[in-house]
Order: C-alpha cells, then sequence, then structure tokens
C-alpha cells in the first residue's frame, strides 16, 4: 500500500467518524483504520497521532488540554487539501535540518520506508525465533520484533555514544545475532532530500559481509556497541529473602481499572454499577467510564477489600513460584521510566492462569514496591528488550492480544 492509499483511508476514517465540529477524537480512528490494512504501528509508529503528522500537507492535529480530564486529541482533513499525488512526493524527497540532539523515536530520527519489510528483513536475518503472539496478524505480522526494534532505539538515545554517526552514515547495534550469533547492525546514509529526517535506512548488516557490511566496518571503528540494561547482573534476580512487596493499591487498581480482565470485574462489580462495553466509546467516555468505576469501586469498601485480598493471594502464590523457580520473576526494561524492574505473575481468577504482570522495583531499603500491573503482551515486549524470556508463563504463543489495548494515544 503506497503513501497516497493510506491518506485516502486515513481522510474515509476522519470523515466517518467526525463530531459535529467536523473533528475526530483519536480514539475513534485506530481500530476502523486498522480494519481497512493501515496498522500505524506495523508502519513503524509508536503512536497513531505521529502516522498522521506525516500528512500534516492533508491532516491538521488539536489537542485539547482544558475541556476534560485528560488531554484528548482530534484530527481532521485540511479545508484546502493539496493532490493526494503531492503527499506521496512530499513523503520521499523532503529532508529535516541536521539535529545536535538525537530524538529517541527511530521513525522521527530516519526514513524507514516500508516499516512493515524492514521488520521482515530483520526477522530473516536474526537468530529463529518467534516475534508474534499466540494469533498472528497478517497486517501486523511480526508485533513483538516491531517493538524490540523501536524501543531499542528509544534505550540507545539515552546512552552516549550508542549511535554513531559520520558526515554520511550513521549504524546502531540492534542487539540481535544471526545463526552464527554474530551482531546485527542497522545502517544508515545521509538523507539527501530537503525538509526530512536526518537519515535515510539503507539495510541491516553483519560487519564485513556484504556492500552494507564493508561500509559499516570501513567506516566504524570500533563498531557500535549493543543497549546496556543493568550494571549489577543481580538486579535480574528477585531478592526472596526481602519482605513482601509494598503494593500502591489505589494506583494499581483504581487508575489500572481498565486493564483488570472483564471476567474478574464481573465477579467483583461494585453494587449497583453497570458494567459496560468500551469498545466503540471515545476518549472522554472511556475516561469517565472508567472514573466512575474506580470511584465505585473504592466506595464499595466489600468489594475493594476482596479485589485487594484476591490480588494479596495471587501476589503470595508467585513469591512461592519464586522460591521454587527464581526465573519466574522476570527482569524487564521499562521504557517510559527508563529503567529496570522485576515482573511476577498475577492470577485473578484462575490460579492455573495468568492474567497480569506485577511491576516491582528494588528500593535502596532493600525492599521491594509493586508499582502498577501490566497486560501480558506489554510485559513481554518490555521483557524482550532485555533478553528472550526463559519463563513457564510469559510466553509468546500464549498471550492473547484479542482483549487487550495498546497504550492509549493520550497517554503521556
Amino acid at each position: 500500500m503506497n503513501n497516497s492509499e493510506i491518506l485516502q483511508k486515513i481522510i474515509q476514517v476522519l470523515d466517518n467518524n467526525k463530531g459535529q465540529d467536523g473533528w475526530t477524537d483519536l480514539a475513534l480512528v485506530g481500530k476502523p483504520l486498522t480494519d481497512l490494512g493501515v496498522n500505524y504501528k506495523a508502519l513503524g509508529y509508536m503512536k497513531l497521532r505521529e502516522l498522521l503528522e506525516e500528512y500534516s500537507d492533508n491532516i491538521e492535529i488539536r489537542r485539547d488540554d482544558t475541556s476534560h480530564k485528560v488531554p484528548v486529541l482530534y484530527a481532521r482533513q485540511k479545508g484546502t487539501t493539496q493532490p493526494v499525488t503531492q503527499v506521496q512526493r512530499t513523503l520521499t524527497n523532503t529532508n529535516k535540518p541536521k539535529t545536535t540532539q538525537i530524538p529517541n523515536n527511530l521513525m522521527q530520527w530516519a526514513w524507514m520506508g516500508d516499516f512493515r519489510q524492514v521488520i521482515s528483513d530483520l526477522k530473516n536475518i536474526a537468530l529463529k525465533e518467534r516475534w508474534y503472539y499466540r494469533v498472528q496478524n497478517p497486517a501486523f505480522p511480526f508485533p513483538i520484533l516491531s517493538k524490540y526494534l523501536t524501543y531499542t532505539f528509544f534505550r540507545l538515545s539515552k546512552e552516549t555514544g550508542k549511535i554513531i554517526t559520520t558526515d554520511q552514515y550513521a549504524a546502531f547495534n540492534t542487539g540481535l545475532v544471526n545463526n552464527l550469533y554474530e551482531p546485527i547492525y542497522a545502517l544508515f546514509e545521509k538523507n539527501r532530500v530537503q525538509g526530512r529526517q536526518e537519515w535515510y535506512f539503507q539495510e541491516f548488516c553483519i560487519s564485513g559481509v556484504g556492500k552494507a557490511g564493508k561500509i559499516l566496518a570501513s567506516n566504524f571503528n570500533p563498531l557500535p556497541q549493543r543497549a546496556h540494561y543493568f550494571n549489577n547482573p543481580a538486579e535480574l534476580i528477585y531478592d526472596i529473602n526481602a519482605p513482601e512487596p509494598q503494593l500502591n493499591w489505589n494506583h494499581i487498581i483504581l487508575d489500572n481499572v481498565s486493564r483488570l480482565p472483564i471476567e474478574f470485574l464481573e465477579e467483583h462489580k461494585p453494587t449497583g454499577f453497570l458494567l459496560r462495553d468500551t469498545s466503540s466509546m471515545n476518549t472522554v467516555e472511556k475516561d469517565k467510564y472508567y472514573k466512575e468505576l474506580a470511584s465505585a469501586i473504592e466506595n464499595d469498601s466489600k468489594k475493594f477489600r476482596a479485589i485487594k485480598n484476591r490480588f494479596a493471594d495471587s501476589l503470595s502464590l508467585a513469591l512461592k513460584r519464586v522460591q521454587w523457580n527464581f526465573k519466574t520473576a522476570i527482569p524487564m526494561y521499562y521504557p517510559k521510566n527508563n529503567k529496570m524492574s522485576l515482573l511476577l505473575p498475577l492470577s485473578l481468577i484462575d490460579d492455573e492462569v495468568i492474567d497480569l504482570a506485577l511491576v516491582t522495583e528494588k528500593t535502596q531499603s532493600g525492599a521491594y514496591l509493586g508499582h502498577t500491573i501490566l497486560p501480558l503482551d506489554w510485559a513481554y515486549s518490555n521483557a524482550r528488550l532485555v533478553t528472550r524470556p526463559d519463563s513457564d508463563w510469559l510466553v509468546a504463543e500464549k498471550i492473547d492480544t484479542t482483549s487487550t489495548t495498546d497504550i492509549d494515544e493520550n497517554e503521556e
């Protein structure tokens, strides 16, 4: 699908879901756009907003920070639209001025072309691994690898000297290896097009192998180093002698009520509260609904206590599993906080089925804090940045993503 076709589908979705003022809440755009075959993550964008910004000559975006408790993003087609064919020329023939600071978003730093093909090429050169969850989506076939590459770049951008540039070329270490365990590098060339990203993706390569590998070896000495996530290997092992983690109950349960399994909510719903399907709600409606649900739980002390008790029982079981097998606690890098944590499995409905992952962090006192809960696909993606999880509970082929949603478009 070329850029012109993508733009046409974006305009179609915006037009079909616009409000009376002509603006469309971005919360109503992602799913119908995916249904039309345009998945912004498959194209390499971490947020839908970033894809729409590529079409800024045709699409305008508005952020509302004042009317609601959460900021809401809206988009619409510009009143005076240049021909669609010109957008494709704009996207492929422009270049941003040189910047001194590397952005933490790969798509802002370099033009990646067809990102779905880029990810497919990386999969083919890398050591064999499952890069999708239980059910593979043809429109977004390798979501784990896509997130791996974009978040690895994010981490590298936080480390000095990991993304290396010359006057003509740039490169970074993907952290992956081929079947001979040789490091795989991403090679870029200076973008000659005005007004766009500074760099242009060439290909993935092995140092000294093929044309790209020879360019890499000739221009980078030493070669780029992989991302670094921890200084002390002890950070990767849960300390079973530490006291039970202290949980931030209000944040874990009330602030993240949208992450709780629907079956669990049905079993513990507050008295008199009607659970609703949120799939067709916009951002403001979802925020209002979940705030009402959280408030109802908080005010129903019996149900709130029951939810806490179930979480406590699940945590106790998780710690017993850690004592039996230290690999139960899985190290992960959390890009949002730019730090390492350990994941513990939580079974809220059936002790034999893991529903969520608890993010724990060891404090200077030696005690652990339970910060938040993550859906299993988020947990796996964050854990995979450090290493492929060797786990009996966080397994890609067992993770069902049909009932989970990604980070909300308006979440910072």
